[in-house]
């Protein structure tokens, strides 16, 4: 993976971060590893911090990952995305909350931790 990815169990979550350079093929294998980690680990919700992925992430690759997601991820568990101002954004949240994928796109782990709940 071209991203380093630290995992840890927290009560009633997983906590998944990640850091590096942004590619698109980069956060397929991202959330193909949130998929595999939920999983293992019963399915728990996940706050996946990406605020440590330097580059912006266009518009089309977000329609791009938004479809993606609805094919990993299942409407089984919930996932909070943490992001800077130049990750991911309401646009990919409504993307992949239209086909069916529980997820919430914040500024921070609070938030995250709340909408989780």
């Amino acid at each position: 993976m071209g991203l380093e990815v630290q995992i840890h169990e927290v009560n009633a979550h997983l906590s998944i971060k990640a850091a590096g350079t942004y590619s698109l093929p980069n956060l397929y294998e991202l959330f193909a590893k949130v998929k595999e980690e939920t999983e293992n680990r019963a399915d728990r919700g996940v706050i996946l911090d990406i605020t440590e992925v330097e580059g912006a992430i266009s518009v089309l690759d977000m329609l791009v990952l938004g479809e993606y997601s609805s094919k990993y991820w299942k409407q089984g568990f919930k996932v909070a995305i943490v992001t800077p101002a130049s990750g991911l954004n309401k646009f990919f949240e409504n993307v992949a909350r239209n086909r069916g994928v529980q997820l919430a796109v914040v500024s921070n782990e609070s938030m995250a931790m709340a909408w989780l709940k």
